[in-house]
């Protein structure tokens, strides 16, 4: 059977120091690379000296950044970026909505700092965007100007520059030479090339073992936009059990040949037995029944009720936000669950922008009404006893 690669990409482009999203952080460059670094220094000292760096610093900052950073350097490298700002991006938001300042004066400052009128801020997820950037160019310069962390990332360096078999497909590859997005969508797999020629195209009939082989490995239901670089999807998989996870995913042909077989993935989980009681296939999509008879739009939200009910923690479905002008214009929008005065989300689509702004705006929009609101994500889900803990105490 003629086999695709587990992921598409141009692996001749992809070459260190090439791969390296907007700027590069280590030695093993040429000379172009390292003017270009230089460059990129001197804005950046540029903006320390700008208003628009003491308001993000005051407001937004935390001692902690550096040390978060050098950890994520530590274990990243050249991929740190991705990964600093998916953990300061929340508190950012929250901060955005406590500070209550006004896009038009956060222009003014950018426009100050850049030296230049700029239309990239629309809206407060842009602006939350631009504050991650300057967090992570800002501890980013320090780390790369102190010599100890240089060291490290060195240290870090010299290791993954270093030709590796790929535990997938045994071929010869440098880790550094994988493109950033799907480095950090695979959630830093570390072992894998995903250049493998090993996606096969099997059979209507021949799915029908294939798929709940592959909900077997992954250990959960996973959503219909799950594959091997969709952070939102492997941030949940083990580090021990992506190997199996990613096989079995290539034996099925992936999700998108299942749809081609099936109509749609949900289908297909209920043709071979692989739904689990309580979900029900409608014209809109999957609607799921919680063991409450609570009514979710996903397994994941199923998942999570259940876990309430389980507790014995009573919870309220879809409570409303208050109204606002901008961020809830007609009153519709909704939380996930109410837990006494808590409101809790669950965000499982992290990685797509369109749903990254949703994100922004209901963290800013519980700002705003001091609604105390618990965020949950993918990566949460094997762990909400410690997560939610609180709600178990209350």
């Amino acid at each position: 059977m003629k086999t695709k690669s587990l992921v598409q990409f141009n692996v001749s482009y992809y070459k260190y120091p090439n791969n390296i999203h907007r700027y590069p952080i280590l030695s093993g460059l040429d000379r172009y690379q390292m003017e270009h670094r230089g460059k990129w220094l001197k804005e950046v000292s540029r903006y320390s000296h700008s208003r628009f760096h003491e308001m993000v610093s005051d407001s937004f900052a935390d001692a902690s950044d550096d040390d978060l950073l050098l950890s994520i350097l530590s274990k990243h490298g050249i991929f740190a970026e991705s990964f600093f700002q998916r953990s300061i991006r929340e508190r950012v938001a929250r901060r955005f909505g406590e500070v209550g300042i006004e896009l038009q004066e956060f222009c003014d400052l950018l426009w100050e700092a850049w030296g230049f009128e700029t239309n990239v801020i629309r809206n407060e997820y842009d602006a939350i965007h631009r504050i991650v950037d300057h967090l992570y160019e800002q501890a980013l310069s320090r780390a790369i100007s102190d010599s100890h962390t240089h060291t490290q990332i060195e240290v870090w360096f010299k290791k993954f520059e270093q030709p590796k078999r790929c535990s997938l497909c045994n071929r010869t590859f440098r880790m550094i030479d994988l493109p950033y997005w799907i480095y950090f969508g695979s959630n830093g797999c570390q072992d894998f090339c995903f250049n493998c020629p090993i996606m096969m195209s099997p059979k209507k009939g021949e799915l029908m073992s294939l798929i709940p082989a592959f909900v077997e490995a992954c250990g959960f239901i996973p959503n219909s936009d799950a594959n091997p670089i969709n952070y939102a999807f492997t941030s949940r998989l083990s580090p021990d059990g992506k190997i199996n996870t990613f096989l079995a995913y290539a034996k099925m042909g992936g999700i998108e040949h299942v749809k081609k077989k099936f109509g749609s993935w949900f289908k297909a989980l209920a043709e071979t037995g692989a739904l689990p009681n309580g979900v029900l296939l409608t014209a809109r999509g999957v609607r799921c029944l919680a063991q409450d008879g609570h009514v979710c739009h996903s397994l994941d939200e199923q998942y999570i009720d259940n876990w309430l009910s389980a507790q014995g923690i009573p919870h309220e479905r879809e409570p409303s936000y208050p109204a606002h002008p901008k961020l809830n214009p007609n009153g519709r929008r909704c939380a996930d669950w109410r837990v006494g005065d808590s409101f809790v989300e669950y965000f499982g689509l992290i990685g797509d922008p369109k749903y990254e702004k949703k994100i922004d705006e209901k963290i800013l929009l519980a700002q705003c009404f001091r609604v105390n609101l618990i965020a949950l994500y993918p990566s949460d889900l094997g762990r909400l006893d410690s997560v939610l803990r609180a709600l178990t105490e209350s």
